[in-house]
């Protein structure tokens, strides 16, 4: 099996260090464990223009964001709500600064990451809730923070990511606008499935974390399409989307199903396989060439959203 030389290299020193596995440190210590190891591999922040909190009303109380706001710009600017990893248990906007600086700077857009709601506190779909009710506050007042309601994209990763899909399709189910993109970076798409990368995939995330926060998230609502999007029966009209995915990843095999079953049904759907690569490389610019061109690749389909709806 081939590794990328420079992702061998973090997967063998991060295994130097004899952790204990995530399920055994418990969550407190995971949350701490990865929100580090996170803002270690990131790449440096980019300066800019606004790089505040922004409160937004939810279902259960404000919603704290990350507003990010590049340098140099004029009149309306697109936007990218932005949903961060972590199995809807671990991680904050924060983790990711590094990369949504850079695509806020890259791509000439303002950047929203909610600080939604965590499970086990707040169990599926709290999570879910939050980012669509994220969503649905850009879209009514987009020009509060200098933004387009018009040119309005989501992305997210892992957990991240099967909160884009999942806030796609809850656009779908309330008739309330789709974005202009959705992108599903190795995203969390079947909760109840096992798929074969599933089983034979393990470098530096396994099944076994998978079904922890599996567990804690959705509990015994693995089947609802609202939690496991690949069993939605009705996929049509959704945004056109873009899906990266690593090749050494448990996730790997049902983010391509799920590319699969969006072009099935007649949406625009483009799958990106990463060759040598572990989950979690998207944000591992700090140190990686291959994410960052997987981070430039989602820029240029931004870009290239954003200027066809302008």
């Amino acid at each position: 099996m081939y590794v990328d030389p420079q992702i061998k290299k973090f997967v063998e020193e991060l295994a130097s260090q004899e952790a204990p596995h995530p399920v055994e440190m418990g969550l407190e210590a995971a949350r701490e464990g990865f929100s580090q190891l996170w803002r270690m591999v990131n790449p440096e922040n980019r300066e800019l223009e606004r790089n505040e909190d922004l409160f937004i009303p939810g279902p259960s109380g404000d919603i704290r964001c990350k507003l990010y706001v590049p340098k140099g710009t004029t009149g309306p600017l697109p936007i990218l709500a932005y949903f961060h990893g972590g199995g809807m248990c671990l991680m904050s906007p924060e983790d990711f600064e590094g990369t949504n600086t850079i695509i806020s700077d890259d791509a000439k857009c303002i950047v929203v990451v909610p600080d939604y709601r965590l499970a086990p506190e707040n169990p599926f779909p709290a999570p879910l809730e939050d980012c669509y009710a994220t969503l649905r506050w850009l879209q009514e007042n987009a020009d509060s923070i200098g933004g387009d309601s018009s040119r309005i994209a989501i992305a997210g990763d892992s957990g991240g990511g099967y909160l884009t899909a999942a806030v796609s399709l809850e656009a779908k189910l309330n008739n309330t606008p789709q974005p202009i993109l959705q992108i599903l970076i190795y995203p969390m798409i079947d909760m109840a499935g096992i798929s074969i990368s599933r089983v034979e995939e393990t470098m530096f995330l396994d099944d076994r974390t998978l079904q922890w926060v599996i567990g804690m998230h959705v509990g015994d609502n693995r089947l609802d399409p609202r939690a496991s999007p690949i069993h939605a029966t009705d996929v049509t009209d959704l945004a056109p989307a873009l899906i990266i995915a690593a090749d050494i990843d448990p996730l790997r095999d049902e983010g391509r199903a799920y590319a699969s079953k969006l072009q099935a049904a007649g949406v625009t759907a483009h799958y990106q396989l990463y060759t040598g690569v572990v989950h979690g490389f998207f944000n591992f610019g700090g140190f990686s060439d291959q994410a960052n061109l997987a981070v430039q690749s989602a820029v240029s389909s931004l870009k290239s959203a954003f200027k066809n709806e302008s």
